[in-house]
């Protein structure tokens, strides 16, 4: 199937950028001009991009009906409104230039620097995170979640107020990113505990923990609802619905992937704490990772709505792992390994017709050509 090759074709890109970027020999400028050629390779993979995935079809209706009473129409559920955030950016891309694919653009333009920005001073080879970026979530975070995204990459630039322990900016970028998307709300309370350092025999026991409720299809939601009195039919229903979620294999390469990532944490707890300071609030955003896969497994969407807000802490860990090894070829078995890894996941990652790629540079099906993709794709 030649659906995975482009997305297959940029991460070997990346590899290399970020192998140039490590090689000994290179030279300063070297190392400038690799980073440079991966940061236009993601950005122009992702900015001029046509109808990929499957979210675009809301985003582009809701672009070409888009007015500015909707600004002030927005309800919390509804799938016809968005966020005033959001809205005042499509509102004010119309504007300018009334093309979807303009504000698609923007909204990537957005993404991009506001990523690079919070890789400024923690990471040195910029293509090796770009590459954890776009196999770890960030691939459909920035093709199909436009509001998730922006909300996502503003609260990325506002760690630094976690870590030098400033209220009132912290409060101001969380209020900024829940205009753009709702769930930036679970942020609010990370400022009053995700710098702390946590003792790595609690962060064990709260992944068994995780694992206990996971492999043992405990249904903590369910439950929860009960505690708290919720409506006894719609219990029904959620029990219903979680009954037939929980018939899925759990023993897969997602599963093994997040036991290897733990189990290096795990192992590298000390040394990872040590690196800096600021590193606790990567180490409970993964352990934040693990919980929100794992206790809301029972409903696909949330768990993954959830976890998608702490995806970053694998860009950022996983990076420095390769600090971790004392042994240059232990360092260099985890080298190769990532490399291989990236390149079999995106590879069995992008098999659906709907992620056909394209881009406006070579030309694009029309809007009803990838429409009926989708419908003939999801058909069932």
């Amino acid at each position: 199937m030649t659906i995975p090759i482009p997305y297959v074709t940029l991460v070997a890109l990346l590899e290399l950028c970020a192998f140039v970027y490590a090689s000994p020999s290179a030279t300063r400028n070297i190392r400038v001009n690799s980073s440079v050629v991966a940061i236009i390779l993601f950005f122009v993979f992702f900015a001029f991009r046509g109808f990929i995935f499957s979210d675009w079809i809301s985003y582009y209706s809701f672009f070409q009906d888009c007015t500015w009473s909707d600004l002030f129409g927005y309800r919390l559920g509804s799938v016809t409104s968005y966020e005033p955030g959001f809205t005042l950016l499509c509102l004010i891309c119309k504007s300018i230039f009334n093309d979807y694919f303009f504000f698609q653009f923007v909204v990537c333009l957005i993404d991009t620097v506001l990523l690079l920005r919070f890789f400024r001073g923690r990471v040195d080879n910029v293509a090796l995170a770009l590459l954890l970026v776009f196999v770890f979530d960030g691939l459909g975070m920035f093709v199909n979640l436009l509001r998730n995204s922006i909300a996502i990459m503003i609260f990325l630039n506002a760690i630094d107020f976690i870590r030098d322990r400033k209220p009132l900016p912290y409060f101001a970028m969380c209020t900024l990113a829940m205009s753009f998307h709702m769930t930036a709300l679970v942020y609010f309370p990370l400022y009053f505990f995700f710098h702390r350092h946590l003792n790595k025999w609690v962060f064990l026991a709260v992944f068994v923990i995780c694992n206990v409720v996971f492999l043992a299809h405990i249904p903590v939601v369910v439950s929860l609802l009960r505690l708290l009195r919720i409506d006894e039919a719609f219990t029904d229903k959620v029990k219903a619905y979680t009954e037939v979620m929980t018939t899925s294999s759990v023993l897969s390469i997602g599963y093994i992937e997040r036991l290897f990532t733990f189990a290096l944490a795990f192992c590298f707890y000390d040394k990872l704490s040590s690196m800096k300071k600021e590193n606790a609030i990567f180490l409970n955003a993964l352990l934040a990772y693990f919980i929100a896969t794992f206790f809301f497994a029972q409903f696909f969407d949330l768990s993954k709505r959830l976890a998608n807000l702490f995806s970053f802490s694998y860009w950022i860990i996983w990076a420095y792992f390769i600090n971790c090894f004392s042994y240059v070829r232990n360092k260099n078995i985890y080298i190769y390994f990532v490399s291989f890894y990236c390149l079999v996941k995106i590879w069995f990652m992008t098999q659906l017709p709907s992620l056909e790629y394209e881009n406006l540079i070579f030309g694009i099906k029309s809007y009803q050509e990838r429409l009926f993709i989708i419908n003939t794709t999801f058909k069932d």
